[in-house]
């Protein structure tokens, strides 16, 4: 109806980062109706999305946080998956009900703050079905991911495949091509977090609701189930991973690969050991470029 697909971040508070996802605007499509009108959006919100900068204030946030953003919803959370940390258990902040879909940001190395992603859904604009020039059947719009382990909560290691560590931005500086790494640079960007002393998210995929990418979207510049941990870049506040450089690729329990949902609402088995370029290609909404087999 709307001819768009929405932003990934709805501004409802003061601040920026007091932001719903994308997956407020489906809430009516997946039987939760009620949940999406307990939300009261800012006067001035544009329909499915608004840039950051758009004004919210503190008592619509504060009903969202508290309210949807911390309600359980089955539909997202995958039977074979470990749970999600459980609310205020996280010393890090943003722990929730959990959920294990997000949606693509495309192949970018970004996690993704300045809104150039070429997947899909973007955090800051709204895709047109024109922007798509590959394909809806061709590229992917949602997927699997998985929630951390919330080892952060007791200062405990990190745990692989489930949380994001932090590698720094040395290794993602030195990505030639930010849109189309190569295995050898994302080589260096996972070794570099495998090793990290700054230390790791283990909240992420916990609140659907909540805007940022660890929470509600991934990226498709590794394979699936990547063999080395999700990667960030510098630790951001609060350590919601929600701006600057990231390897955050679809993971799943399954044995061999990841389910995703296409941009023509087709769902894709897709193997862990997929082409590195083609999955990167299926992420991207306007490479132009043929995809292979897969």
């Amino acid at each position: 109806a709307n001819q768009k697909f929405p932003a990934n971040q709805q501004q409802v508070g003061v601040n920026v980062w007091e932001s719903l996802s994308a997956t407020y605007w489906i809430l009516p499509y997946i039987e939760q109706d009620s949940l999406f009108k307990t939300i009261t959006l800012p006067t001035n919100a544009p329909a499915q999305g608004v840039s950051a900068g758009g004004s919210g204030n503190a008592t619509n946030w504060s009903a969202a946080y508290n309210g949807a953003m911390n309600t359980a919803i089955k539909t997202l959370i995958c039977p074979s998956a470990q749970p999600s940390a459980k609310r205020g258990t996280n010393n890090r902040g943003w722990d929730g009900p959990g959920s294990n879909y997000g949606w693509s940001y495309g192949s970018r190395v970004y996690a993704n703050w300045d809104g150039s992603s070429n997947g899909i859904i973007a955090q800051t604009k709204q895709t047109k079905m024109s922007d798509i020039t590959d394909g809806t059947s061709n590229t992917i719009m949602a997927g699997e991911f998985l929630s951390g382990s919330n080892a952060s909560a007791t200062g405990g290691p990190g745990k692989y495949p489930f949380d994001i560590f932090f590698a720094g931005d040395a290794p993602f500086n030195s990505v030639v091509n930010k849109d189309f790494a190569t295995a050898a640079e994302l080589d260096a960007i996972g070794s570099a977090a495998k090793n990290s002393p700054q230390g790791v998210l283990s909240a992420n995929g916990s609140m659907p609701l909540w805007y940022a990418s660890t929470q509600s979207a991934f990226n498709t510049s590794a394979p699936p189930n990547w063999r080395w941990p999700s990667a960030g870049g510098s630790c951001c506040p609060g350590g919601s991973h929600d701006w600057g450089p990231g390897v955050i690729p679809p993971r799943s329990l399954h044995s061999g690969g990841v389910n995703v949902g296409l941009g023509d609402g087709s769902v894709k088995f897709i193997r862990d050991s997929v082409d590195l370029l083609t999955f990167q290609r299926l992420g991207s909404r306007n490479d132009g470029q043929p995809l292979g087999d897969y």
